[in-house]
């Protein structure tokens, strides 16, 4: 019996030291960005001239008729003389998207063109479609200095590629990374619309109140991830890059061919984690850009169930540029030891968020010496502590953005912390199955425009 209380003992400290390492970084990740005052500097990025170098924004679309319009029209609106906006769209497979990229091509012509996606492969999934367009632009002859990518819901500021075009010129950096931003976090039920069919109020009140709280802390991560997070990563030298809102300088993109034969990993889930980490490794700077006002608006998943898929995806790519081994290429151990965090961070904080009660009701069940029993205690401490950042993370988020976050939308973010940490438990177990049966086909998160502005009834035919 005193053998095995002393292996439980043992087991608690060790489970708690890794524990705490996760909260700490966690921590450092979370408020890197108020480290210094330099870093909340509105002049820091510096005052945008006359854009001068050409670009291309790809706008990867399946099944996009919702958003597709509304996104293409605001890409091609943008304050820039010299763009394209190429959508990448499935004609056979999705001829609703099609037709609406055709028609704002015509609508936008020297502006939009679209690009067809390859008939010659059944597999559907971002990358490929990605390095289609770059051979597309390369085949017309369309001259282009960065290519910029976005996802089919987002919402690009008018001045954002103006910023863009200033950070190449002033930073000399191979990647601009701008800051996205989910929106949809309230849980009012005006601010969701009215589904179709019987009882849409109640409908309406359900959904608000039981997916608020999965929503407010996947806005929140958003919020802490590029405006502060990104930063340490970039100065580091070790950088997952966003999906979208990033922008790559031409002479980086022909390195990738040189070095890999195409410039995106068609197999890769995560090819936006891959391409950073193999950024660091080539020595290209990431230059990261946040401003409030220019952050690119998105939406949550609509479901639980397609946030948990989403997260799947993210963690099974973090696998395979794991096991893919570029980071072992990384100039220092400092910097590989990091890698191998930053690709496995999802899976302890996932892990230690359920480990952390068990440690401490293992501790007091045990009868634990109080040094055993307070280590297990503090993990659980500073969680509660991220918690209550969370909390003013949601208060300078709706101060930030000018949107309310009522009582119940505090409410969510406090009783949500430990389910959130079960749902991405959830999602690290299916990723690693996945990975383990090699099923590594893209799960494709299904966008609505909950984010986007209410339509003008002056523009729509209603009441004047």
């Amino acid at each position: 019996m005193p053998a095995l209380n002393l292996l439980l003992d043992v087991s608690i400290v060790v489970v708690s030291l890794l524990m705490l390492a996760v909260t700490v970084t966690t921590l450092a990740f979370q408020l890197y960005k108020w480290w210094r005052p330099e870093h909340n500097d509105p002049q820091r990025y510096g005052s945008p001239d006359e854009p001068r170098l050409p670009g291309v924004i790809l706008v990867p679309m399946r099944h996009e008729e919702s958003v597709a319009g509304h996104t293409l029209e605001r890409l091609a609106t943008l304050d820039h003389p010299d763009y394209w906006v190429m959508p990448i769209v499935d004609h056979p497979d999705d001829p609703g998207t099609a037709r609406i990229a055709h028609g704002k091509a015509r609508e936008f012509p020297g502006r939009v063109l679209v690009c067809p996606y390859p008939e010659d492969t059944d597999v559907h999934n971002k990358p490929i479609g990605l390095n289609a367009a770059v051979h597309r632009l390369l085949e017309l002859d369309i001259p282009f200095e960065w290519i910029g990518i976005a996802d089919a819901e987002d919402l690009f500021h008018p001045d954002l590629l103006r910023v863009v075009d200033y950070r190449f010129r002033r930073t000399n950096a191979g990647i601009v990374q701008c800051g996205v931003q989910l929106m949809n976090f309230s849980a009012h039920p005006s601010d969701l619309p009215m589904p179709e069919g019987r009882n849409p109020r109640l409908r309406r009140w359900w959904r608000a109140n039981t997916t608020a709280w999965w929503r407010a802390a996947n806005v929140l991560e958003y919020f802490k991830w590029f405006q502060s997070r990104l930063k340490l990563q970039a100065v580091t030298r070790v950088m997952p890059l966003g999906g979208n809102t990033v922008f790559f300088r031409r002479e980086f993109l022909d390195a990738l061919r040189q070095r890999y034969g195409q410039y995106w990993d068609e197999a890769c889930l995560t090819e936006d984690c891959k391409i950073g980490i193999v950024a660091s490794v080539l020595g290209y700077a990431v230059d990261v850009v946040y401003l409030p006002e220019l952050v690119t608006r998105e939406e949550t998943p609509a479901t639980l169930g397609g946030l948990v898929r989403q997260r799947v995806r993210w963690m099974q790519g973090f696998i395979q540029v794991f096991r893919a081994g570029e980071w072992l290429a990384l100039p220092t151990m400092g910097q590989r030891v990091l890698a191998v965090y930053v690709l496995g961070f999802q899976f302890f904080q996932a892990f230690t968020g359920l480990l952390a009660p068990v440690a401490l009701t293992l501790a007091l069940w045990n009868k634990s010496p109080i040094v055993v029993a307070l280590l297990a205690f503090l993990p659980l401490g500073l969680s509660i502590l991220c918690v209550a950042l969370d909390v003013l993370m949601l208060r300078e988020f709706s101060r930030t953005f000018q949107v309310k976050a009522r009582i119940r939308d505090y409410a969510g973010v406090i009783l949500g912390a430990y389910p959130f940490q079960l749902v991405l438990c959830v999602a690290a177990v299916w990723a690693v199955a996945r990975y383990a049966l090699r099923r590594n086909d893209w799960v494709k998160t299904t966008h609505h425009g909950t984010h986007l502005p209410a339509p003008d009834p002056e523009l729509v035919g209603g009441p004047r």
